[in-house]
């Protein structure tokens, strides 16, 4: 049975993470909701050629870009490869867990997804709500159980935030300063040295006459907060799996170089705004970080 309307809870507007995304995340994010592709499970075509074409004045790389912001804040997750995009929390809000009919479309759905990373994240948000919600009328169904037993993950533990295929461009918005050290290489962005001549000076102040200067380089595929980051992310009420997500999405969409990446992520958390409610989980210095 195909879905012939959206549901749109009203109390969305009440959600300090809703309310602090920019207007284009808002309407990408309520447009998929609304999508004619959009399935029981919350996963939609994903084809941002086509659905640019929705709206006057979108563009593809805009869809993608915006898409980015939506996957930092842990909204959606999209695989390019699979060409599916997963509306995160629809399974959550959207009601078919307590009718068995829906819920038996809702696991046709799952089993109809392409994307291992998808339906790792779909079992996981339906997992989740078993253990919120158990008298739910989903949970006798048969077909459910499928869901249920499979292998499920947070989508802030999806490697690199992203699915294999989908790098999106952060866009000019979403440009902050690292600092010294943080040098641009290749597509310059706004609030970033330059020149080389000015990134070049800027290191060379921080250095005594006798120290040897640190080459810059990519951020490593092994890098992750130190004890120091997860303490500040903790006194300052912020979201480190969210920042080091956006940290590390930022640094290998706009192929960034720095001498030294701890002192970065440290700027980075200093101009980073509290999370509402804080962070929302506490982390030990010895956790396992699934950015590597």
């Amino acid at each position: 049975m195909a879905r012939e309307h959206a549901k749109i809870r009203l109390d969305i507007w009440a959600d300090d993470e809703w309310r602090e995304l920019d207007v284009e995340c808002q309407h990408l994010y309520l447009l998929l909701l609304s999508h004619p592709t959009l399935n029981y499970v919350g996963v939609a075509d994903w084809r941002p050629g086509r659905i640019a074409q929705l709206a006057k004045g979108m563009t593809a790389d805009g869809v993608r870009e915006t898409a980015g912001r939506l996957r930092a804040g842990g909204f959606v997750l999209a695989d390019d490869d699979t060409e599916e995009i997963l509306v995160r929390s629809f399974v959550k809000h959207d009601g078919l867990l307590k009718q068995p009919k829906l819920a038996v479309s809702m696991a046709n759905a799952f089993g109809a997804t392409a994307s291992n990373a998808i339906r790792s994240v779909v079992a996981f948000e339906v997992q989740k709500q078993r253990e919120r919600a158990p008298e739910l009328a989903a949970w006798s169904v048969k077909q459910v159980q499928t869901v249920l037993e499979a292998r499920g993950t947070p989508i802030d533990g999806i490697r690199h935030g992203f699915t294999p295929g989908f790098t999106p461009d952060l866009g000019p918005g979403f440009t902050p300063d690292l600092g010294p050290g943080f040098t641009p290489n290749g597509g310059q962005a706004q609030g970033l040295p330059t020149t080389t001549a000015t990134t070049t000076a800027t290191e060379a102040s921080l250095l005594s006459s006798d120290e040897p200067k640190k080459k810059s380089m990519r951020l490593p595929s092994s890098w992750s907060p130190t004890a120091d980051h997860v303490k500040r992310a903790q006194e300052a009420g912020i979201n480190l799996l969210r920042e080091a997500e956006a940290f590390r999405l930022h640094a290998e969409t706009h192929d960034r170089h720095a001498a030294n990446w701890n002192s970065a992520f440290t700027t980075w958390l200093k101009k980073s705004k509290p999370s509402p409610g804080g962070s929302g989980r506490k982390f030990a210095a010895n956790d396992e970080w699934m950015y590597r």
